[in-house]
């Protein structure tokens, strides 16, 4: 590996030169820590992993949690036992403890990828990276949800700054030491297998697609391959990785049958219908953004002849952050946050590649070129950053020119104060300017502009909607199909209960594959021409008269004839922008009782 650039060595910076530091952990502690409760759950993912720990800490479903009726199989546990865990220790479980676990996984990922950087390039690059990290959005925006995305991406860098440490101890030439390594093997392997427990297989394609060809081009072939079969850490792979998929299988054999679906579907090994998402390169640049110029620079730095004495040490961020995303660019199903992961390796990269820049402006060769593409990297992060800021509140439908005016200024000096710093010779403290207008704009955009979208995004107004609509005696409202995980968050007071045959045995891929549903007329997503016939069954069965029944929206539509008669809506919404609900009580009434009772509108 290489040493230090500049001030401070491999091991760190001087004793005077904490200050730098420190003001990048606090900034970073604001900007994944601030106003973690401020937004309800938005996302899918989020809400999913919510339901799954609400099921886990009520029922004691530990081993395998139930969400919308159905074992939940697709993503291993750790990232749902540590927040049911969290949510024991403190004794509730809200939204900042559902994402606590994941900001910190960011905050730990970013405090790695400053130590990688130590070892890779010195002080100059940790800082350098770390701050890069702490500034993309798309980092920052899955930080703070709740996912396996985030925590996947803290035990990768882990594992891959364990084995950046065993080839320093190790080598591939000279005699073995094995006291001196053998605890970065084992480390190494624990991170894997942690980061199998978060998604599964893929923390083992990622390290492989990032440490096989580094060895071959840096020559260290033979000491990572005796990394990969160290004894000790193999073993505590193994134990850990199937500390949770061996005791399912045993008690669901058909568990094998959901993960092999769930690899082919994101794959395309199996003919699986999905929205995909193509050209996954072509994306690449809005996943970076705004650090466009430093990431292309990146992308070729390796290939360029004047690189001076820099070694081999370059290709370990190249193939972790390029040669992953061109593996996901032939995925049939390569969505943005897959790319977390690899963000650490971007951040490295781009680092490597701006302070090569920076030397190159501003030191002894006093390149134009390398100025203007400098100019060019601070000119993309102020006009991108403030024109997406000042209208942020617009996308969440919020009026807040003033909230949002504040964060595109913030944005816009921080541009302008790296781009003096960069000529004054800053190096890597230049990037701080941009981190602390970061965290001002999460701060603002998370504390206040963002909680407006609340009531057309969240589930917190529906479920109380819905609890003063039913009766208090009634435990367990029926669903079709499936709704949002959310409302299982929200809405604790009440069973929900799926109507029999209405939805999968575990996920509509693995009973496509197992041919449990053949049928591809779709009238609605999830829905087939089966569904009429499951509900009219389900409300022939017996009367009814009194229950309750929630759809989708969309749902309805297709189905409003079969309800005809048989259900008078109670509660509509009209305005969300999410997928909307609607409540109906069961009565034999004929139709015209709607009329009578008309819905009551959720806007």
């Amino acid at each position: 590996m290489s040493g230090a650039v500049e001030e401070g060595t491999n091991s760190g910076p001087s004793r005077r030169g904490w200050a730098v530091e420190s003001v990048v952990a606090i900034l970073a502690a604001l900007i994944f820590l601030a106003c973690l409760g401020s937004v309800e759950l938005w996302g899918k993912r989020e809400q999913r992993l919510a339901a799954e720990v609400v099921d886990t800490l009520e029922s004691g479903r530990w081993l395998v949690a139930r969400i919308q009726g159905r074992p939940r199989l697709e993503k291993p546990p750790l990232p749902r036992w540590t927040t049911a865990a969290v949510a024991t220790v403190v004794g509730r479980c809200d939204e900042v403890v559902v994402r606590l676990p994941g900001a910190f996984a960011a905050l730990g990922t970013v405090g790695l990828t400053y130590l990688l950087g130590l070892r890779l390039g010195g002080r100059p690059l940790g800082l350098a990276a770390a701050m890069i990290l702490g500034t993309t959005p798309l980092f920052i925006a899955e930080a703070r949800q709740a996912g396996q995305d985030v925590p996947l991406a803290f035990f990768t860098t882990l594992a891959l700054y364990a084995a950046v440490r065993f080839l320093e101890a190790g080598g591939s030439t000279g005699p073995r030491r094995p006291l001196a390594f053998r605890p970065w093997a084992i480390l190494f392997h624990v991170a894997l297998g942690l980061g199998f427990l978060c998604k599964g297989p893929v923390i083992l394609a990622i390290v492989a697609a990032t440490l096989l060809p580094y060895g071959l081009i840096a020559g260290r072939a033979r000491a990572i391959a005796r990394l990969a079969v160290d004894p000790w850490g193999g073993s505590a792979f193994v134990a850990i990785a199937l500390s949770w998929p061996l005791p399912v299988w045993l008690a669901d054999p058909n568990a094998a049958g959901v993960w092999v679906a769930e690899i082919g579907q994101k794959t395309g090994a199996l003919p699986i219908v999905h929205r995909e998402r193509a050209w996954f390169l072509l994306e690449w640049p809005v996943l970076i953004a705004p650090w466009v110029v430093a990431g292309i620079s990146g992308v070729l730095l390796p290939f360029r002849r004047d690189r001076g004495g820099e070694d081999a040490s370059i290709w370990l961020p190249w193939c972790w952050s390029i040669g992953v995303a061109l593996i996901l660019s032939l995925w049939a199903v390569a969505k943005p946050n897959y790319y977390v992961p690899c963000l650490p390796g971007f951040a490295l990269l781009a680092g490597s590649a701006w302070l090569r820049l920076d030397r190159r402006a501003f030191g002894g060769d006093r390149l134009r070129s390398a100025r203007t593409l400098l100019l060019l990297q601070w000119g993309i992060w102020s006009a991108v950053g403030a024109t997406a800021l000042a209208l942020s509140g617009r996308a969440v439908g919020a009026a807040n020119p003033g909230w949002c005016a504040l964060m595109a200024t913030g944005v816009v000096i921080a541009g302008v104060l790296g781009a003096i710093g960069g000529r004054r010779g800053w190096g890597a403290a230049a990037f701080v300017p941009s981190l602390a207008a970061t965290a001002l704009a999460v701060v603002i955009g998370y504390g206040w502009v963002a909680p407006a979208g609340n009531a057309t995004r969240g589930h917190r107004e529906i479920a109380r909607a819905i609890e003063e609509s039913v009766p208090a005696e009634v435990e367990a409202l029926s669903f079709f199909h499936e709704l949002d995980e959310g409302l299982w968050f929200y809405l604790r007071g009440r069973r929900l209960e799926a109507v029999p045959g209405s939805q999968p045995r575990y996920n509509d891929a693995y009973d496509q594959i197992a041919g449990r549903n053949s049928d591809s007329s779709a009238m609605a997503p999830g829905l087939t021409a089966r569904s009429k016939v499951v509900l009219a069954d389900w409300l022939a069965r017996e009367a009814r008269a009194g229950e309750y029944l929630l759809l989708r929206e969309k749902v309805y539509r297709v189905l409003g004839e079969q309800l005809e008669g048989a259900a008078t809506p109670i509660l509509r919404e009209s305005a969300s922008t999410r997928n909307g609900l609607v409540l109906l009580r069961l009565d034999p009434r004929p139709s015209r009782a709607a009329e009578a009772s008309p819905a009551r509108l959720i806007r």
